[in-house]
């Protein structure tokens, strides 16, 4: 993946993430056009076959680490009619009102979309 390919990738999903703070893009379907990045594009690395690929990654490591606990909060995220099930509270999941709660919290905690010291 090219430098500009990573950026673009980047942008589109910061905004996705700031329509969704803003409200003009509901939880459900911010949830579902996020739809598994970043781990769907292999940026944590892992798959980067050449000293190049690597390279770009490190320049936008911030911005990844940032998506990725954005990915953790949703991977925990379950739908509002499971809510009351005891054995969804006991695996730490929650609603998605939960998620949009701890969304915000997170980007309260990183308002560039950049988490430091990665």
């Amino acid at each position: 993946m090219t430098e500009s390919e990573v950026k673009a990738l980047l942008d589109a999903h910061d905004g996705l993430v700031k329509a969704c703070l803003d409200s003009s893009l509901p939880f459900a379907v911010f949830v579902s056009a996020y739809d598994g990045f970043p781990q769907n594009y292999a940026l944590d690395g892992h798959e980067a076959v050449s000293h190049e690929e690597r390279a770009i990654l490190g320049l936008f490591r911030s911005r990844i680490a940032f998506h990725l606990k954005v990915a953790g909060v949703l991977s925990s995220v379950c739908a509002d009619e499971e809510g009351g099930n005891l054995l969804h509270a006991e695996a730490e999941r929650f609603v998605p009102g939960v998620g949009l709660m701890r969304l915000r919290e997170l980007a309260a905690r990183y308002p560039t979309f950049e988490v430091g010291g990665q």
